[in-house]
């Protein structure tokens, strides 16, 4: 690998949308300044937190056109492949800032490592290819991590208002199936995380981090989006905490109107209404499987009790309402003590019945 350029003088937007002006004064220092033995930067992918893993060194920089060139050595024969190949299209300098605790020579930038980098917007443009015998693949500094942050904050956004809307014109429940919050919430995150990245862990920031300073509006606007989330969760928790109680609400009350029905219709005495209503609110949402004429069946508890209620049979004037060895349902007390023995009998052969399932298993023995 021949000689190849990593920066330039003039002024650039770094990866967090500032800018720097460098002199040609100050790359000159720069370049005088390196030196391996004190720190030699190493040839990486993209911008590690810990400079590793090396694919090269930097043997020495010079300040030549406004520009600087690196020297590499030691360079590893499959990278320097990956490069003519074109896999990788940009290179990134990292400087260690001025005031940096780990800056090899303090007050002055001096290089971290260079950094090759995919398919991204370049920020430093007009650098010449690195050349290779018969070969050149063109690489420039990028600042795609802010970029994609940003983009998925607008994201998370459009969609927090398309599950807005889907709660005013279907409901909480189908907003829950189609956009789920936590969904949603994980896209936010995914950007603040790349927020903090850029910002925190990347200590010593590739060139667009050339100060240490805090960029306190970043921080006042994480720290706000972080608020606006927490008050979303806590306004979306009280929405399902209501909407949760209307449904039970609404439940009840159409359970209640359903017993009232068959008390009315005359099949269930009026003595069993209360209770029976009571067991409706202490259904599960479990279900109940039976055979029916050879067919195999399943439903609700709510539906299977709502199953026997309405075909418990008109009671006869005269004559014995009861056949064979079940209960008599026109004696209220008859009927509860049946249910009660038969949830008995089954949890004496190891099963747990719910009342409901009990009282289907009596209306078959009928």
């Amino acid at each position: 690998m021949k000689p190849f350029e990593i920066f330039r003088s003039g002024t650039h937007v770094d990866s967090r949308g500032r800018s720097f002006t460098f002199s040609d004064a100050d790359l000159g220092a720069i370049a005088n300044q390196y030196d391996p033995a004190l720190s030699h930067a190493p040839i990486v992918v993209g911008h590690p937190k810990e400079d590793a893993p090396a694919y090269g060194w930097v043997k020495s920089i010079a300040f030549r056109d406004g520009k600087l060139v690196v020297e590499a050595e030691d360079i590893e024969p499959q990278f320097a492949d990956l490069v003519k190949q074109g896999r990788f299209r940009q290179r990134s300098a990292s400087f260690f800032p001025p005031e940096h605790p780990n800056n090899p020579r303090p007050g002055q930038y001096y290089l971290r490592h260079v950094g090759f980098l995919g398919a991204a917007a370049p920020a430093v443009k007009g650098l010449k290819a690195v050349e290779f015998s018969g070969g050149e693949d063109l690489v420039e500094f990028s600042d795609t991590p802010m970029r994609v942050s940003w983009a998925l904050d607008n994201v998370s956004r459009a969609l927090r208002g398309f599950r807005d809307w889907l709660i005013a014109e279907k409901g909480i429940d189908v907003a829950e199936q189609v956009m789920p919050a936590w969904n949603i919430d994980s896209v936010a995150e995914a950007a603040s995380q790349l927020r903090a990245d850029v910002n925190t862990e990347r200590a010593v920031p590739a060139y667009a981090d050339l100060t240490t300073q805090e960029d306190t509006m970043n921080k006042d606007e994480l720290e706000r989006r972080e608020r606006e989330l927490a008050e979303r969760e806590a306004s979306f928790a009280e929405q399902t905490r209501t909407e949760t109680e209307r449904r039970r609400k609404d439940q009840a009350t159409a359970d209640a109107a359903f017993v009232a029905g068959i008390v009315e219709a005359g099949k269930l005495p009026i003595g069993l209404k209360d209770v029976t209503t009571a067991m409706f609110a202490d259904l599960s949402d479990g279900t109940v499987s039976f055979s029916d004429a050879g067919q195999n069946k399943s439903m609700s508890q709510r539906e299977a009790l709502r199953h026997i209620l309405d075909n418990l049979p008109l009671p006869v004037v005269q004559g014995e309402l009861a056949k064979g060895d079940g209960p008599d349902f026109s004696d209220p007390t008859h009927v509860a003590d049946a249910i009660k023995t038969e949830i008995e009998a089954a949890r004496g052969r190891g099963e747990t019945i719910s009342p409901a399932e009990a009282g289907m298993r009596l209306q078959r023995k009928r």
